[in-house]
């Protein structure tokens, strides 16, 4: 399955290319280190644990993309995202990791709309997109 970091310029063919997949947003800075961070950064060996998200999608056969928060903003703001949901505590101008889901060009989706952004609100993100997503999970 389809593992790529991208750009928002992107989505056009992403969303041509792809039925269902899986958009994770991260922050370019991991000062917190979260646990599902970017499976594209280093951070395993600095954290010495594994990381969620790379665990997660050795289970589901469904398409994953990255793209940095910073960089997405006004993409973001055009799919309807409430940004305002997304805020870190404290912090007006920094918002926090977060997922959508997209069935081609339609977002479906997102960790903001009351899912828990960890494995299994990630889990009820994908059957809400496409119940075959966890039907055919590969739990070997």
């Amino acid at each position: 399955m389809i593992r790529e970091k991208i750009k928002v310029e992107d989505f056009d063919r992403i969303s041509l290319e792809n039925d269902y997949y899986l958009w994770h947003f991260v922050l370019r800075d991991v000062s917190c280190k979260p646990n599902m961070h970017s499976i594209f950064d280093d951070l395993d060996n600095e954290m010495r644990k594994p990381n969620s998200m790379v665990e997660f999608l050795n289970v589901f056969n469904v398409s994953y993309f990255e793209s940095y928060v910073e960089e997405s903003i006004d993409f973001l703001d055009k799919l309807g995202v409430p940004l305002e949901h997304l805020r870190q505590r404290g912090e007006i101008k920094t918002i926090k990791p977060f997922m959508l889901t997209f069935n081609r060009r339609r977002l479906v989706n997102g960790t903001y709309n009351g899912y828990c952004f960890c494995p299994e609100g990630i889990t009820k993100l994908l059957y809400n997109l496409n119940p075959e997503l966890i039907y055919n999970a590969n739990l070997d």
